[in-house]
């Protein structure tokens, strides 16, 4: 997005992305860590991405459905040929996706939908 984030965004952002990744047994495989910086949360998240990709896939598959991102998006990630470059990829579309969410709420709260 090209807009810049308020830290109560990014707090909110870490907050929705928690809440996404709740197991079954109700905690978190990304714990709400209250990052400062969008680019500190991001490599964080990635980090998490390669995780699951390694570990937990069939999470990951139906966290990124729960979380409703993009499936063309999703394909063009995992049909890349650089699948060194698939966790940060998937990192930013999560991002994006709450970010899209996030100003949503925003623009319904205020009445401008």
């Amino acid at each position: 997005m090209s807009k810049e984030l308020k830290q109560e965004d990014i707090f909110s952002l870490q907050k929705s992305i928690s809440k996404d990744f709740v197991k079954s047994d109700f905690s978190s495989l990304i714990p709400n860590n209250d990052f400062d910086r969008m680019e500190e949360f991001s490599q964080y998240l990635t980090d998490k991405m390669k995780d699951m990709l390694d570990n937990n896939y069939d999470l990951l598959i139906n966290t990124l459905y729960r979380i409703d991102i993009n499936e063309q998006k999703l394909s063009v990630v995992f049909s890349s040929k650089d699948k060194v470059s698939i966790p940060e990829r998937l990192a930013d579309l999560i991002i994006e996706r709450q970010i899209e969410k996030i100003y949503f709420r925003k623009r319904y709260r205020d009445g401008n939908i």
